[in-house]
């Protein structure tokens, strides 16, 4: 069953990825995580199309505004998503994942585990000292509040360049450019209605 799954995300994988190595990664990861959706509340979606289109895609379309290499940081990774899809999309890039959640923590280690991830997932909050690391040239945050909190707790942790780049709405974009200290460009997301993707830097005005 587990190998029908995975043949099944490579088909709706493969017209939108050139690389068939991130096609049959991220089809096992996906076969995982409907696995595991079916016991445990990791992410909510109706098919497997949805969870393609809505979740995967969608987190990689972050993936171009990575460079050759570098360390990412997924705030509330939750299920691994943006995290998992653009580690395995940039493998050069290594990752931390933070998780408090005990269920989604465990399926992360599992997730790195199988699909060899240059990663680590940790089961800490950014308030944690477990979470107390950097620099990071790249922070994402995905379907996450807080984001005031989230750009204060990132700034003295982000690399020269680097950038946190947060799955937004228009509403929350809004937000976004009204916490000072910050440059806020975005870009339209095609898995979430009305959804934008907030590249921000810091900035001294």
């Amino acid at each position: 069953m587990a190998d029908a799954a995975t043949a099944a995300y490579a088909a709706l994988l493969s017209p939108h990825l050139e690389t068939g190595e991130v096609v049959e990664r991220l089809a096992r990861y996906a076969a995982l995580l409907e696995r595991w959706a079916a016991v445990h509340s990791l992410v909510r979606f109706d098919s497997r199309e949805e969870l393609v289109h809505r979740h995967l895609l969608d987190s990689l379309a972050a993936a171009p505004l990575l460079g050759v290499a570098g360390t990412l940081v997924d705030v509330g990774s939750g299920a691994g998503l943006p995290g998992v899809p653009l580690l395995v999309a940039r493998p050069t890039w290594r990752g931390l994942l933070l998780e408090p959640r005990a269920k989604r923590w465990a399926f992360l280690r599992l997730v790195i585990r199988e699909l060899g991830l240059n990663a680590e997932a940790i089961a800490a909050r950014t308030g944690s000292p477990e979470a107390d690391r950097g620099p990071f040239d790249m922070v994402t945050a995905r379907a996450l509040g807080g984001h005031a909190d989230l750009l204060r707790w990132s700034r003295p942790r982000l690399a020269a360049g680097g950038s946190v780049l947060v799955w937004s709405t228009w509403a929350g974009l809004d937000e976004l450019r009204e916490v000072p200290g910050w440059r806020v460009l975005s870009s339209p997301l095609s898995g979430l209605d009305r959804g934008r993707l907030a590249q921000l830097q810091p900035c001294s005005t």
